[in-house]
């Protein structure tokens, strides 16, 4: 599957209005329930926190990635958002966090090998600076997604 085939407009923020990560991670689940993609927010939020005391999935430049594999994922999806303010993330580069690009994986083998080949795609548009400061200066969702192209 190929990243701009799974990307739902219906996931991808402009300006997601957020306290902290805490806030953001909740809203962004949230979203994914409202638009059908996992059964329980609290389940799904719980694996994702669970990813993060594993290591930072704060990848520097402003981005986080973070992901959760979880039966509550009802479809493997992936949610971008643009927040409103830079927040505190545990990050590589010891920054803060302005996108967040969630993913959220069926607990499956297959799902699983189905995030590595996507998680490389973005790893790889992530790896152009260009690319990151387009995505940190978007100003709508059509710029976002335009940045995956």
């Amino acid at each position: 599957m190929e990243l701009l085939e799974i990307l739902d407009e219906h996931l991808i923020k402009d300006c997601l209005i957020v306290s902290d990560k805490d806030d953001a991670i909740t809203k962004i689940c949230t979203l994914l329930h409202d638009n059908g993609y996992i059964s329980d927010v609290e389940s799904f939020k719980s694996d994702v926190l669970k990813r993060e005391e594993i290591g930072e999935t704060g990848i520097g430049n402003m981005v986080a990635i973070p992901h959760g594999k979880s039966a509550s994922v009802q479809k493997s999806a992936i949610s971008i958002c643009k927040l409103d303010k830079e927040i505190e993330w545990e990050t590589l580069d010891g920054k803060g966090v302005k996108v967040i690009i969630l993913f959220g994986v069926q607990d499956d083998v297959e799902a699983a090998k189905e995030h590595l080949k996507l998680l490389a795609q973005v790893a790889r548009k992530l790896a152009n600076e260009e690319v990151v400061e387009s995505l940190v200066n978007a100003k709508s969702s059509k710029d976002i997604i335009d940045c995956f192209r």
